[in-house]
């Protein structure tokens, strides 16, 4: 047993003294910075981020090949900024090309298996992502983007453009801000976290397997949108909208403020439903024998109608494990 603690205690000084010289490395290289064991180049390296920028020939679509973060925005210059961990940029530099009109970016697929050492702290990055990396296009006021294309990607932002059309998978994370697309919003391939705000298109057609949804301050005029989780919970609030439907399969569903010109389907298989909807509207609620329905304020019964010829209509849809509020 004495033998047992001795070792424990000399592993424990072991650590600290390695802990230190690495910490001491790091701060001699400007500041307090992780020390990382570099396994494709079998060393010790200074955890650094370094950036760089490019300025693109004329393009009219982007490509988004690449799993590092991505923001698209409106700018007075066209300009690509790169920022990427020391070791990733070496292993999977990010390449910008402009061929046939099309900004391609590719590259910084930035899974690690590295160990890192901060401080007297050792840790295993293991398929991490590089999360100080990051991709920012600068689009000039003059360029019209008439689509971006996403064949891998983890976190896209566009904010304040007019599109004609987005297309392919999404995942992680998709995020769009004052954006105007001309031809229907298909989001209906991938995983992703979806963030809609001030996003105005004739239809949006959104599914997402397991990730959440809000959407606020939209326009989207068709009586047949959609959107659609599988097991994440979806909110959409203050938005004009000519009619669709809500689903989700675990989640919970939030409806808040819209204007609504037609009828408006919401439903979830395993989640509870809330609906703040104008005064005027019509509503219709389904559930099961399990199921808490409240409607303005009192309790009801599963197949309620409230104003069934009203314009404006609602339907709200639970299953076994769902309640129903609509005020």
């Amino acid at each position: 047993m004495k033998r047992r603690k001795k070792l424990d205690v000399i592993i424990s000084v072991v650590a600290i003294l390695v802990g230190g010289i690495l910490m001491s490395w790091g701060i001699a290289h400007k500041g307090m910075r992780s020390v990382v064991w570099d396994s494709a180049d079998h060393k010790l390296v200074v955890n650094q981020t370094v950036s760089r920028t490019s300025r693109p020939a004329a393009y009219q679509k982007i490509v988004i090949d690449t799993k590092l973060p991505v923001t698209i925005r409106r700018s007075n210059v066209s300009r690509v900024t790169v920022q990427q961990q020391n070791f990733n940029r070496k292993r999977q530099p990010v390449t910008t090309t402009v061929r046939d009109h099309t900004l391609t970016i590719r590259g910084g697929d930035s899974r690690q298996h590295n160990v890192i050492f901060h401080g007297p702290d050792i840790t295993r990055d293991d398929e991490a992502f590089d999360t100080s990396g990051r991709i920012i296009v600068e689009v000039p006021q003059r360029t019209s983007v008439q689509q971006v294309t996403l064949q891998k990607s983890w976190t896209v932002r566009l904010e304040d453009l007019t599109l004609k059309q987005i297309t392919g998978p999404t995942g992680g994370s998709f995020q769009a801000k004052n954006v105007t697309v001309k031809q229907a919003l298909d989001l209906r391939q991938g995983d992703a976290d979806v963030y809609l705000t001030n996003v105005t298109a004739p239809q949006l057609q959104l599914h997402t397997d397991d990730g959440d949804v809000d959407v606020k301050q939209s326009r989207f005029t068709s009586r047949d949108n959609l959107i659609a989780s599988d097991e994440g919970d979806v909110t959409l609030a203050t938005t004009q909208l000519g009619g669709g439907r809500v689903t989700t399969g675990d989640g919970d569903v939030h409806i808040r403020s819209n204007d609504l010109a037609h009828h408006l389907t919401v439903t979830s298989s395993e989640g509870d439903l809330s609906g703040l909807v104008a005064a005027d509207a019509g509503v219709t609620a389904n559930g099961t024998s399990d199921s808490e329905i409240t409607l303005f304020g009192r309790s009801r019964k599963s197949g309620t109608q409230i104003r069934p010829h009203a314009k404006v209509q609602y339907t709200f849809s639970v299953g076994d494990d769902g309640d129903i509020t609509v005020r």
